[in-house]
């Protein structure tokens, strides 16, 4: 007998056809069930939808006029959810495991100083991740296979609407949390493949917004006088992409950092240097 448990399902998608009906299967193998389901459509035409409503009625859709990201997607499903947890996928990532939101649920309640609990996630290049019952604190995560409480998510600003938000979108929110006295844990037992071999970083406009979220992260969240650690940030990501060929859209990231900052002003909110420098210190201690 097929249940529910009160667990969120939240999946960006932006110009992929029908990509994202394969994780909406995966879904359905689950037991128990999430409650919700929600699919953040960017620059929609409208076909999605009417593939969505035929194919699987149970899903909640918002189609978007504007293009705002994975991030910006998450943080509309985020705002309109009602459960207490809410599971991200991309439109190609979906859970291994029948009992994954059962085990989701287990584990926030395991976990009460938990905002995050990530998932064990694999990509379509990598070897299978074996399940096991490991759970490790970490510094950040990863938006395509894990777990927020949304009362923890609804203390902080959330996600920035950035397009392609490499860069940005976990890093700040995890120091967002890490700010509230949240913690974040990967879990060994959620198991996730990505169905991707994360070929399209290689683009230059993937490089592009990559170089420049990183100076916009200092900008948004950094004190004036920790700017100096961005700017080193900022020269290790640029001497990492030149590294391993991703210098296409290096200096079109670096020439676009002023307009971006200025465009993007209004979702400043600067964080204490106290919260700031422990943050950075325990990135930097953790695996």
């Amino acid at each position: 007998m097929t249940t529910v448990v009160a667990v969120a399902v939240l999946i960006p998608t932006y110009n992929r056809g029908t990509k994202v009906l394969e994780t909406l299967r995966q879904i359905q193998r689950c037991n128990p069930l999430p409650s919700e389901i929600w699919v953040h459509i960017d620059l929609s035409d409208g076909r999605l939808e009417a593939v969505l409503t035929a194919q699987f009625p149970e899903v909640r859709v918002i189609s978007a006029i504007d293009r705002v990201g994975p991030g910006g997607g998450r943080h509309r499903c985020l705002q309109q959810c009602e459960a207490p947890l809410a599971v991200s996928f991309d439109d190609d990532s979906y859970p291994c495991e029948t009992d994954f939101f059962e085990r989701v649920r287990v584990r926030f309640a395991e976990l009460p100083d938990a905002a995050v609990i990530g998932g064990a996630i694999w990509n379509a290049n990598q070897s299978e991740l074996a399940r096991v019952e490991s759970l490790v604190r970490k510094s950040s995560f990863t938006g395509c296979g894990c777990a927020v409480r949304l009362s923890a998510y609804r203390e902080i600003k959330g996600y920035v609407p950035r397009p392609v938000a490499y860069g940005l979108e976990e890093t700040d929110a995890s120091l967002q949390f890490f700010a509230r006295n949240w913690n974040i844990y990967e879990a060994g037992e959620l198991r996730v493949f990505h169905n991707t071999t994360l070929s399209h970083r290689q683009h230059p406009e993937i490089t592009r917004g990559f170089v420049a979220n990183v100076a916009l992260l200092a900008f948004l969240r950094y004190p004036v006088w920790i700017w100096p650690w961005g700017l080193l940030q900022l020269g290790n990501t640029v001497l990492y992409c030149v590294r391993v060929g991703r210098w296409r859209g290096v200096l079109s990231g670096l020439l676009r950092i002023p307009a971006d900052c200025f465009a993007f002003r209004s979702y400043r909110s600067v964080l204490p240097t106290r919260a700031v420098v422990g943050f950075l210190r325990f990135r930097r201690a953790t695996p």
